[in-house]
């Protein structure tokens, strides 16, 4: 029994993981109907930023995680804007940025004086091709269709996996984080600080969510242009502020588990964004446009994954090889959408002829 009790804890502890990743999955799927492979960057850049401010810079941890989850939001913002709206004038002034950095970073620049002097010529690039589209008369945002919009998240990705190595390196790094590998004893239960800490924090996260989602007016805006974006428009709300917010919860609530993944000694490694591939699963057995089901169908595959973990040799199943609680997941899902192709809480659509 005990045995059992501590998988579905530990499991819990992965499945809220899970949840959150998936919650910025559908919030972006909802709002624009794109599927955005890029989270797993953004998992990335959260741990990461959270690491180096804590770290590097000795910030206190908690502070150091809500300076990632406002980093990382406000990068997913940015990609939002400038790679899938593309505006010109804003993609020219964020390469020259990125660019010119990058340049004068690996020839020995500090980080600091590199990205101002960037900023300063990409202002100019900016305020320059501004200048250009407004005499030409092609000043105009245009937004990407969505397979298009899609594709650009995967390339997003893999520039990602790469940038971040090639500034903190591919070894394994400490995040620094105050739960280290303290645990509380109940009776035969290991409660692993860490783990109790990434069940509040995620908890807290689906709390907010929820609350934003159901009584603010930037919530009725978003469930609004999920159910149709021209009634939206007809009422007044603006699409490119809602997407805008769509990509910064997703953004930010990918700092948050990212941290909480790279937790622990030595646990932050550029594979961590790896654990966006569990969190699909969970988004189709949830339902793709279902935050409820998102954080349902993360717990469930969190436990599902642990279980399996904990019972495969137990029950002799070594012959199903190492590693089949990653595939026992996948199993779920599959059997799930026999049964309800649209996940359990997913809008099944109508079609009419």
């Amino acid at each position: 029994m005990i045995q059992l009790l501590q998988g579905l804890f530990d499991g819990v502890a992965m499945g809220a993981q899970y949840s959150v990743i998936v919650l910025g999955f559908v919030v972006i799927y909802r709002a624009t109907g794109i599927i955005n492979f890029a989270q797993g960057g953004f998992v990335l850049i959260g741990a990461y930023v959270t690491y180096n401010v804590s770290q590097t810079w000795g910030w206190n941890f908690y502070l150091a995680l809500l300076v990632s989850i406002l980093v990382t939001a406000g990068v997913s913002m940015v990609v939002q804007r400038i790679l899938l709206q593309w505006v010109l004038r804003e993609t020219v002034g964020v390469a020259l940025l990125l660019v010119l950095w990058a340049v004068f970073y690996f020839n020995g620049w500090g980080h600091v004086s590199a990205v101002a002097t960037a900023a300063v010529v990409g202002l100019i690039g900016y305020g320059v091709t501004r200048r250009i589209e407004q005499h030409l008369g092609t000043g105009q945002t245009k937004e990407l269709p969505v397979f298009g919009s899609i594709m650009v998240t995967i390339g997003l990705l893999f520039v990602i996996k790469q940038i971040v190595p090639s500034i903190w390196g591919f070894s394994e790094l400490n995040m620094g984080d105050p739960w280290g590998l303290n645990v509380t004893k109940v009776g035969g239960l290991v409660l692993s600080h860490a783990k109790l800490w990434t069940i509040g924090l995620m908890a807290a996260a689906l709390v907010a969510f929820f609350a934003v989602n159901r009584y603010t007016k930037i919530g009725v805006a978003m469930r609004a242009t999920h159910f149709d974006h021209e009634a939206a428009v007809a009422q007044g709300i603006s699409l490119r502020v809602v997407f805008a917010v769509a990509f910064g919860i997703a953004g930010g609530v990918a700092a948050l588990a990212g941290t909480t993944a790279g937790a622990g000694i030595a646990q932050l490694t550029p594979n961590l964004d790896l654990v966006v591939f569990f969190a699909f699963p969970a988004m189709i057995l949830g339902g793709f446009d279902s935050p409820g089901g998102a954080v349902l169908g993360g717990v469930i595959i969190g436990i599902v994954q642990n279980l399996t973990k904990v019972y495969q040799p137990e029950w002799d199943l070594q012959w199903l090889g190492v590693g089949f609680d990653r595939v026992a997941v996948y199993i779920v899902m599959l059997l799930v959408l026999m049964v309800r192709p649209y996940g359990l809480f997913g809008t099944k659509e109508v079609h009419r002829v």
